[in-house]
């Protein structure tokens, strides 16, 4: 469902009168109330973990000689092909590097640093140029700091956690799977109650709301994993 299916839907489920609304957009009185509680239901849904797989993407970008620092503004996500604006933060873990004349065969790790390490052994006197084999991200603007700076052209590559964003225009449409849509629905339902105050309304939401959460974590958060044995 998008943003204006959503808000429908919810004056549907709350027994408003009438039918619509025809947009989300200039409206005023309970109309508008309907649209502020589905937008806001979203962004807590989105708030509520800072793992979502839905929220994870895949980026990659090109190096280019001698140049060592990479904005998040300059890199782009794989699937969508956007410069990454919605960047929240890096899974460090999943940085990997290949050269491109060569290819995926070529790929490696990449080892974070920290940061102070990091600037104190690669950006200290004299620039080395190279393969880079590790990296640190710049505090200041999230920057991706490459060590060795690349001599070449490589394809850095990994992953990353998207910000929440919001529900603006009709036709605007939630990426978490669409059959856990009405949890939006269940959220702003029990907003709806409150301000009304209407208790039925507020209880029918919390329970049809806690029934989907339950699938949706687990579905779309990450498995916890045992580590291996020490000995």
């Amino acid at each position: 469902m998008n943003y204006l299916q959503l808000v429908q839907r919810l004056r549907s489920e709350v027994g408003g009168s009438g039918t619509g609304p025809s947009t989300v957009t200039n409206q005023v009185g309970t109309a508008q109330r309907l649209a502020n509680w589905t937008a806001t239901a979203w962004l807590e849904i989105q708030g509520l973990h800072n793992t979502w797989n839905w929220m994870r993407q895949p980026f990659s970008w090109e190096t280019i000689a001698s140049t060592g620092d990479y904005l998040p503004s300059a890199i782009t996500n794989t699937l969508t092909g956007d410069v990454m604006t919605d960047m929240r933060y890096w899974y460090k873990d999943t940085f990997r590097c290949q050269k491109k004349s060569i290819g995926v065969q070529d790929e490696q790790w990449l080892v974070e640093w920290e940061y102070l390490v990091f600037r104190n052994t690669y950006r200290f006197n004299v620039q080395v140029d190279g393969r880079p084999v590790v990296f640190a991200e710049n505090p200041q603007g999230k920057a991706i700091m490459l060590g060795q700076i690349p001599n070449d052209v490589y394809i850095i590559s990994g992953q990353y956690q998207t910000k929440a964003w919001p529900l603006v225009n009709d036709a605007d449409e939630p990426d978490m799977p669409e059959n856990y849509h009405m949890l939006i629905v269940y959220k702003a339902m029990q907003y709806y109650g409150f301000y009304e105050a209407a208790p039925e309304v507020i209880q029918r939401g919390q329970l049809q709301y806690q029934a989907l959460l339950t699938q949706l974590e687990h579905e779309q958060l990450q498995e916890v994993y045992l580590g291996n044995p020490l000995a």
